[in-house]
């Protein structure tokens, strides 16, 4: 067994096994299970047994894996996550401070691929947005199309953004983005 796979246990009071929600979003994000696997200090994710506090727990444990397989922020920068939906990384503004709290649960219902800027720090302020206070920006297109793509090397990156494209208008949702 994997170090994020955990044994199956009754969903709903029926005999029939239910996969850990951590354990099915590495699965289908095999980029993360890649880092998990190779930077989390404690393997353990495993959501199924306590409800939303173990899974968040988990959700932080990874988040923890992911920004050690980063290069660390540059003084005076803020980094910045989206979850992204499918074929939209690069084109989507709006991000959030909070990896385990909005940009994981996000990625995770989207099925996309993570994404993450450095914003100077004197500029953050300015992309605040109305969602989720003090947690949610919108960035101008100059920073989003310069996003960095996690779990993939750089020719993957660049094959996976060629292939992205602009948010349609019945996909952009409220012009201010601050719903989303």
């Amino acid at each position: 067994m994997g170090k994020f796979e955990n044994p199956s246990i009754p969903a709903n009071n029926s005999e029939k096994p239910s996969e850990s929600l951590i354990s099915e979003f590495l699965k289908n994000n095999p980029e993360l299970a890649r880092i998990y696997n190779k930077h989390s200090v404690n393997p353990k994710i495993n959501d199924s047994e306590s409800g939303s506090n173990t899974r968040m727990q988990a959700l932080t444990e990874l988040a923890v894996a992911i920004k050690e397989s980063l290069p660390d922020v540059q003084k005076g920068y803020v980094r910045l996550w989206r979850g992204n939906r499918e074929g939209e990384v690069g084109h989507n503004p709006s991000y959030t401070n909070s990896l385990e709290g909005i940009a994981l649960p996000f990625l995770s219902s989207y099925g996309g691929i993570l994404s993450y800027v450095d914003v100077p720090e004197k500029e953050v302020e300015k992309y605040l947005s109305g969602g989720a206070p003090g947690a949610e920006f919108i960035l101008p297109p100059n920073l989003v199309k310069d996003c960095e793509i996690v779990g993939f090397n750089s020719e993957e990156a660049a094959e996976i953004k060629k292939k992205a494209s602009p948010l349609s208008e019945a996909d952009e949702g409220p012009k201010d983005w601050s719903s989303i």
